[in-house]
């Protein structure tokens, strides 16, 4: 029989602890990137999150919900306090260009994808958490409900509504938008 502590015991934790970073990492920075507006930022909260995951791992129980809604609570209470102390909003930092593409495609997606973030940064703080949630966590409206203490149904209103908002802000920029593609 395995005593806690002992080194089979600790190899165990110390896989699954490994697997949870490596499972969720991208989701919550992706979450945190669209929350905070700076990669460099995300990356520092995010570790934080790690951080209280692990200091308070025992308190984690499954009968109250899906781990993953237990841990993005963490992540959206520690960006909550980061905007409470530091009271301002930033933009996204664009990523490299990817070299595979020609030039030209680069600035462009670079561009739009620059058009998209400063339209995001224009919508409530509800709105860009639910959209953060949504497409950079790829939480499902069940998930993103629990997290936020609202039902589904408005979780899906407030999406529809905050996607139509965008849509208008994007043309307004004088992006062109076709449902077609």
């Amino acid at each position: 029989m395995n005593k806690i502590g002992s080194p089979l015991v600790v190899a165990e934790e110390s896989d699954s602890i490994s697997k949870l970073y490596r499972d969720y990492y991208p989701k919550l920075y992706k979450y945190t990137l669209y929350r905070v507006g700076d990669s460099a930022t995300a990356e520092d909260l995010v570790s934080e999150v790690f951080t209280k995951m692990l200091a308070k791992y025992h308190t984690y129980n499954p009968e109250r919900g899906k781990f993953s809604t237990w841990l993005f609570t963490i992540a959206n209470n520690t960006i909550i306090n980061y905007h409470n102390k530091n009271r301002h909003y930033t933009s996204i930092e664009p990523k490299q260009a990817d070299h595979r593409n020609p030039p030209e495609d680069a600035v462009m997606k670079k561009e739009l994808k620059h058009m998209l973030v400063q339209a995001v940064m224009k919508l409530d703080g509800r709105q860009r958490s639910i959209i953060a949630l949504k497409f950079g966590a790829c939480e499902t409206n069940r998930e993103i409900a629990r997290m936020l203490n609202l039902t589904e149904s408005n979780v899906g209103t407030i999406l529809y509504r905050a996607l139509q908002q965008l849509r208008d802000i994007l043309k307004e920029q004088g992006v062109v938008y076709d449902s077609e593609i």
